[in-house]
């Protein structure tokens, strides 16, 4: 549900695409972090 709520997010901010790489990395290193665990 998590991620489903994060891709809306992104949808919302297209018109940032910089804010996008960072919020997607950020995420991306968040849910790693959190399988590993």
């Amino acid at each position: 549900m998590a991620t489903l709520k994060s891709w809306r997010l992104l949808r919302k901010l297209r018109c940032s695409t910089t804010r996008i790489t960072a919020f997607v990395q950020a995420v991306l290193t968040l849910h790693l972090a959190s399988s590993e665990g």
